[in-house]
């Protein structure tokens, strides 16, 4: 939060979302990654189609979690099912990129059916990422907290259109760059995607793991009582 307080113009709700998109949007993780196959194996304009589902999904998610993010962060046991079922979710998911790693099955987009249908692709795999929603709610909490967003105004569509840009323009940034990459090195990645994703979800595993278990250990404030 403190580079958005040292970079982030005030009152600019737009440069506000583009920025927290962006920077949530460039990092390594698989869906960046299925943006950069979808580049390679169907062009720029598939790649543009599985974006805009993402994006799809995004907008509905900021309307919904600006309007409840206070609630969200009360419900105790929804947030630990969210974390426990993307904790199992990703670990799923790893284990059977690593059993399959060494083996002919090596992954690509050709295996998934879906993969005909970029736009509808992105709107499946941004359905499933449920760790946005806690994640956004404490971003909204913090920008009303502290005044640098305005529910009460025009502000919050204003933001949410910056953070759909900022995350087409972080993954088009990715993948362009990553295809890059990878044709100046001649590196064929279909033959690395197992090991790839089952490191990604390991470590996106690991780190709700973490995550988890430092919240879980907080000390709890205790009520003082007065003498008076």
């Amino acid at each position: 939060m403190k580079l958005l307080d040292k970079y982030i113009p005030k009152n600019n709700p737009f440069l506000l979302g583009f920025g927290i998109s962006l920077m949530g949007a460039l990092p390594l993780g698989y869906i960046n990654v299925i943006s950069l196959q979808i580049l390679l194996e169907q062009g720029s304009s598939a790649v543009i189609s599985f974006i805009s589902g993402i994006v799809f999904i995004e907008f509905f998610v900021l309307k919904a979690v600006s309007l409840g993010a206070k609630w969200l962060v009360k419900q105790k046991q929804l947030l630990l099912f969210i974390e426990v079922f993307t904790i199992i979710f990703f670990t799923g998911i790893a284990f059977y990129f690593l059993v399959n790693i060494g083996s002919d099955k090596n992954f690509t987009l050709a295996q998934l059916r879906l993969a005909q249908f970029p736009f509808i692709l992105g709107l499946l795999l941004n359905s499933f990422n449920f760790i946005q929603w806690p994640y956004w709610s404490g971003i909204y909490i913090y920008l009303f907290g502290t005044k640098k967003l305005d529910p009460r105004c025009k502000d919050n569509s204003i933001f949410i259109i910056g953070a759909m840009a900022g995350t087409s323009i972080g993954m088009l940034l990715f993948a362009h760059f990553g295809k890059q990459v990878l044709i100046e090195n001649k590196i064929e990645i279909n033959q690395y995607l197992n090991v790839i994703f089952a490191l990604l979800f390991l470590v996106l595993a690991g780190i709700q793991i973490a995550k988890l278990l430092i919240k879980r250990n907080k000390p709890r404030k205790t009520p003082t009582i007065s003498n008076s």
